[in-house]
């Protein structure tokens, strides 16, 4: 893939997941704000519910709004330098990348504008709500590790395979 391609992905990941992210979120927020109770999708399993977070993950640091804002500004600002010198044109890269940044620009949009990050995905395996930013940060971060797996096996496997050759290489030499 080409630079330029991998970098009108993570764009488009980027716009689509923060535009999706707030949509939902405002939707789910209109939805819940006259008193309707939960929505159950599948019983004692998935429901939509409303929660105005002003945490981070599972509620943990709450009241950190501006303490917040700040690490994920700095965690998106850390990222894109990240990329500037080590960007690779890969397709799991520009995704995950994409997804992490969309997900961590939705919530935070939500901390500087709302003070909190509304949350309306309820899974009861878990014991926590989150929202769809909170999912492309995950999915996000699965696809970005799996691209890091497979590029230290692929640059181990190139090392071995270098390390064979200047063998053979050296032998021919030695004769």
């Amino acid at each position: 893939m080409k630079k330029r391609t991998s970098y009108i992905i993570i764009a488009t990941v980027i716009v689509v997941g923060v535009i999706l992210d707030l949509v939902t979120k405002h939707i789910f927020a209109n939805m819940f704000s006259n008193g309707r109770e939960d929505i159950i999708v599948i019983p004692n399993f998935f429901r939509f519910t409303y929660l105005e977070n002003k945490g981070a993950a599972y509620g943990i640091f709450a009241g950190s709004t501006w303490g917040l804002s700040v690490v994920s500004i700095l965690f998106i600002v850390g990222f894109f330098v990240f990329d500037y010198f080590y960007h690779a044109n890969d397709w799991l890269y520009a995704l995950g990348f994409g997804f992490i940044i969309s997900g961590a620009i939705g919530n935070l949009i939500d901390r500087l504008f709302l003070q909190y990050v509304r949350d309306f995905i309820s899974i009861e395996l878990f014991s926590f709500v989150f929202n769809l930013a909170d999912l492309f940060i995950t999915i996000g971060a699965i696809m970005f590790v799996v691209f890091l797996l497979i590029r230290t096996i692929k640059d181990a496997r190139e090392k071995k395979t270098k390390e064979q050759n200047k063998e053979k290489t050296d032998e021919v030499d030695n004769k």
